[in-house]
């Protein structure tokens, strides 16, 4: 099903948690034939726009995390490590998390053995300095496609335990799809292109935005947005559309 409901309407429809962790298995599994890359970026049939998409994005929004040596990093939902390779190098430490466990084995098998990288099989829901096992908080944390598949009451809890691991100086980038015109939940939806059931929640952008600053509270200001595609011809959706948000905590207490 595909549901359209007017932006902060209360009564929009839920999405079933343990249906989006079974689609995310399911894409590890299909990763071993098709590739990281597609699997990931939903491109199953179409592997030129996953690596056109994959490049696109790392040359626009790497640069705005403004990352330096000492740099520690952390990386919500990094699915099969696909931002790793580009971070590592650049940082002192990169931590990726996912709660698919068979996509972070796919990520530990192509850059665990950098020194500097860690990966934890955790939800976002659950994330704290403890059970990260982290000592410091870190001052770069990306999240990229995460959101869509939590409800809002988890996508605020995700931002508060996102804000728990900041460090007191600390910058966010956020990549989300959101919905042109009214809030899109897809529910119990076969995708023809993908071969699988999915589920999702777009949100508007006002309506992400809203939750994002009432979540992260004023310590957060969101300095930039934009779209991740500058040719929209890559986007090839007519409902939703790639959008970034770049956040900054600036040593507030």
């Amino acid at each position: 099903m595909r549901i359209k409901t007017p932006s902060g309407d209360q009564g929009a429809p839920q999405i079933d948690p343990a249906a989006v962790e079974h689609f995310f298995c399911k894409r590890a599994e299909k990763a071993k034939t098709i590739g990281s890359l597609r699997a990931v970026l939903y491109q199953d049939k179409h592997p030129d726009l996953a690596e056109r998409r994959d490049a696109a994005e790392k040359a626009l929004l790497l640069p705005k995390l403004e990352l330096h040596e000492d740099s520690r990093v952390l990386d919500i939902g990094c699915g099969t490590g696909r931002w790793t390779g580009v971070l590592s190098p650049k940082v002192a430490w990169y931590h990726g998390t996912d709660f698919a466990g068979g996509l972070i084995d796919l990520a530990r098998a192509e850059y665990g053995t950098i020194p500097n990288v860690r990966y934890s099989v955790l939800p976002c829901l659950s994330i704290s300095l403890d059970t990260l096992g982290e000592p410091y908080g870190f001052d770069k944390i990306v999240m990229l496609g995460v959101l869509i598949y939590l409800n809002d009451e988890a996508v605020f809890t995700t931002l508060r335990r996102t804000f728990s691991v900041a460090a007191l100086e600390c910058r966010l980038l956020i990549r989300e799809p959101v919905a042109i015109g009214d809030r899109l939940t897809i529910k119990g939806h076969f995708s023809d292109d993908l071969e699988q059931e999915y589920n999702a929640i777009y949100r508007t952008e006002d309506e992400l935005l809203f939750i994002l600053l009432e979540a992260l509270g004023p310590d957060f200001r969101l300095i930039d947005k934009g779209y991740v595609y500058e040719n929209h011809d890559m986007n090839n959706r007519t409902d939703t559309i790639q959008k970034w948000f770049l956040l900054d905590r600036q040593g507030s207490i």
